[in-house]
């Protein structure tokens, strides 16, 4: 079949069992019928090898819990692919319907128009680093609940411990321990406990993996770079990892900055410039590790610390960074702190820190 010069422009509303699909033509005001086909590889083939057989193919659909798999499968095919960010698609006024039929028709309707922001997808490599790290951080999450659980219910029975610091080996041997009067509430503290302990075990096995991980050839010099860095370790390294993948797709540090969601917000108009809070519209779980790091540049400097003993394993060009770093980011918390509250200084210096972590990764920079 003869193909013709008009681009078609498909969006896709995709789920689980099927995929809705829309197509522009060219400038043609009105898209072709919606079709829907089942979310397989063998449907997608067919349905875009007929496209592609017509002329060049553009597609697109919104990053969400499907993942990547549908970028790869039309990559491969030939077909041009955008993944959408879902927060920065334009929204229409005075429209309040929402069907597959009509987010397929908006989704190639603002791809025609230049309107969709892209996700950059990972490497399926980066991609199984970033489960694990996100993984890791959900067990972190469900240890603190479990913790809470026992608390609660202690409390609730009128149990305290006070003898020293909660979860150490002592407060764990007094919860096994204790009398709660009631049978079934001694069942149940010894099964939260259980449960605890269970989760705590867990968290070990991942962290013992990430350590691991951060072993191998493809991410051990990046591992050392970052580790250079004071309030970083293997874990925190993996993360960062992870969550930038390729440091070369930002231009520069404000870019890293605003993906961590450590911009001021503003709102400005005229002669008025006003800024406020944080947006905290990027990586929660990267911001989130990048204002724990700054505690160390809260605190004074030891003579020798761990990271005097991890820096000199890293690369020349790290060591470098990182001692810049130390002398700006010292300083500037100082600075902050003695006119603002320590939060907005930490965060002002996390903002700074993952600028020397984008610059201690990226390749072309010194």
């Amino acid at each position: 079949m003869a193909q013709d010069t008009e681009v078609r422009y498909v969006g896709i509303d995709a789920h689980q069992e099927t995929l809705s699909i829309s197509v522009l033509v060219g400038s043609s005001r009105e898209p072709l019928a919606v079709q829907t086909i089942a979310n397989g590889a063998a449907p997608i083939r067919r349905c875009f090898k007929k496209l592609l057989e017509q002329g060049a193919v553009v597609a697109t659909y919104e990053a969400g819990s499907l993942g990547f798999v549908l970028y790869r499968q039309l990559m491969k095919l030939g077909v041009q692919c955008v993944v959408a960010a879902p927060s920065h698609l334009p929204k229409i006024p005075g429209d309040h319907r929402k069907t597959d039929r009509l987010d397929a028709q908006r989704l190639a309707s603002f791809l025609r128009a230049g309107q969709i922001v892209a996700v950059t997808p990972p490497t399926p490599e980066i991609e199984a680093l970033r489960t694990l790290t996100h993984t890791r951080d959900a067990m972190r999450e469900d240890v603190v609940r479990a913790r809470h659980r026992v608390l609660k219910l202690c409390l609730a029975r009128g149990v305290v411990y006070r003898d020293g610091q909660n979860w150490t080996p002592k407060h764990m041997t007094w919860l096994r321990k204790v009398e709660l009067g009631v049978a079934d509430d001694k069942q149940t503290l010894d099964f939260l406990v259980d449960e605890l302990e269970r989760r705590i075990g867990a968290l070990s096995r991942l962290d013992l993996r990430i350590e691991e991980r951060s072993k191998q050839d493809d991410v051990v010099e990046s591992v050392k770079s970052l580790m250079a860095f004071r309030g970083v370790k293997e874990l925190t390294a993996m993360c960062v990892i992870a969550e930038l993948a390729d440091p070369r797709r930002f231009k520069n540090a404000r870019q890293v900055a605003s993906y961590c969601g450590l911009v001021p917000s503003e709102h400005s108009s005229g002669a008025k410039v006003r800024r406020g809070h944080i947006t905290r519209s990027g990586n929660a779980k990267l911001r989130r590790l990048l204002v724990e790091a700054t505690q160390h540049f809260a605190r004074p400097f030891p003579a020798r610390s761990a990271v005097h003993r991890r820096r000199p394993l890293a690369p020349p060009k790290a060591q470098r960074i990182a001692a810049r770093a130390d002398d700006r980011l010292k300083l500037r918390y100082r600075k902050l702190a003695a006119r603002k509250h320590t939060n907005l200084a930490k965060t002002a210096v996390a903002r700074e820190l993952i600028g020397f972590l984008w610059a201690a990764l990226h390749p072309d920079m010194k």
